[in-house]
């Protein structure tokens, strides 16, 4: 492509913008829905359960200071699409796209939408069709922020993330009232 053909970003986000876009993805749902399941596969043993919290957290931590190297490296805009393209060429990344698209991307949404759906049934009473609505109403919601723009979709973020003890409070208050634990 021509120098008068591409274009440059925006960069619109700040330090505090990405480190809260980096806790609310890594820590997110997961932090309230996994640990059960996960005391529950190491048998009850919470020093089993605790190890794998820690690998998983160790091995999370080389995941982001290995793509913040090759977003060092490589600052063009795709991310690992431009990593991979990179390394192994057209067709794997074009794949990866695809993939990201069809499977990964969706299915983390589709997991934070159960988690959403879960979580507010806590509070509320809600039917199984009611349960389905509440995870689509959420995804249409993420998706309006987005579709605002990165730095709209950022302010959010930050708003919600400055605000994560009142939510919890109000789980456990939900939770309490119907008498669930």
């Amino acid at each position: 492509m021509s120098a008068a053909g591409t274009r440059d970003l925006a960069r619109v986000l700040t330090l505090r913008d990405l480190v809260l876009i980096v806790v609310g993805t890594t820590i997110g749902s997961g932090i309230f829905t996994v640990p059960g399941s996960v005391l529950r596969q190491s048998g009850g043993d919470l020093g089993v359960a605790l190890v794998v919290w820690v690998l998983g957290s160790v091995l999370a931590l080389l995941g982001a200071l290995t793509f913040g190297e090759l977003g060092g490296m490589l600052p063009d805009a795709g991310g690992s699409y431009v990593y991979v393209r990179e390394a192994f060429g057209s067709l794997p990344a074009f794949l990866l796209g695809w993939t990201l698209f069809l499977a990964i991307n969706t299915g983390s949404t589709a997991t934070l939408a159960v988690a959403f759906a879960n979580y507010l049934g806590e509070l509320v009473p809600l039917t199984p069709l009611a349960h389905k609505v509440a995870g689509v109403v959420m995804i249409a919601a993420v998706t309006a922020v987005n579709i605002r723009g990165v730095r709209h979709a950022a302010s959010v973020q930050n708003s919600r993330r400055s605000r994560p003890r009142a939510w919890r409070c109000s789980a456990s208050c939900g939770r309490m009232k119907g008498g669930r634990t």
